[in-house]
């Protein structure tokens, strides 16, 4: 499987219709993300921002497992956390935004809604961005928001969408 072709291929689509398409799995090949979401193919780093980018779109989750998904191959996608980190956001009128990894931008709301999880007695925050596929929030962001956030008692909560958003 040539990486390059793949690309090439898949930029002249126009939308990416992944719950169509079932090719077989592609044996001996596999991307990988390690921890700081930095993407690797057959453990080589993949530098290009573009590259990344479309591969992110690509991903499907099936179960507690991720592919990236092309019409004609389905790789294996290893994470060792989650598939995107938030690393950036903003407050618009009543709404909040957050930046992905690979600069896509997510609204809020009841749809795209964050989560926070106790993993090791620390706060794991992270945000659905589209079935079943979570971006975690950078720490120094889950803080700032916590500084921003309304306060009921000792909850925590931002208001998005007209929706409050519990953050402890």
């Amino acid at each position: 499987m040539d990486i390059n072709k793949i690309e090439k291929e898949l930029i002249e689509l126009d939308n990416y219709p992944l719950d169509e398409w079932n090719p077989p799995l592609c044996e001996g090949v596999e991307f990988t993300l390690d921890e700081d979401s930095k993407w690797f193919y057959n453990g080589s780093e993949i530098k290009r921002k573009a590259m990344i980018k479309l591969f992110s779109k690509l991903v499907k989750r099936e179960g507690d497992n991720y592919f990236v998904v092309t019409p004609s191959e389905k790789i294996c996608l290893k994470a060792k956390g989650e598939i995107f980190s938030i690393i950036d956001y903003k407050k618009e009128d009543e709404n909040y935004f957050f930046k992905t990894n690979t600069d896509e931008w997510v609204k809020l709301t009841s749809t795209n809604y964050i989560k926070v999880d106790m993993v090791n007695n620390h706060p794991y925050p992270k945000i659905l961005l589209r079935d079943g596929i979570w971006g975690l929030l950078t720490r120094n962001i889950f803080y700032l928001l916590i500084s921003e956030a309304n306060q009921s008692g000792n909850k925590l909560y931002l208001v998005s969408d007209k929706k409050n958003f519990f953050l402890n």
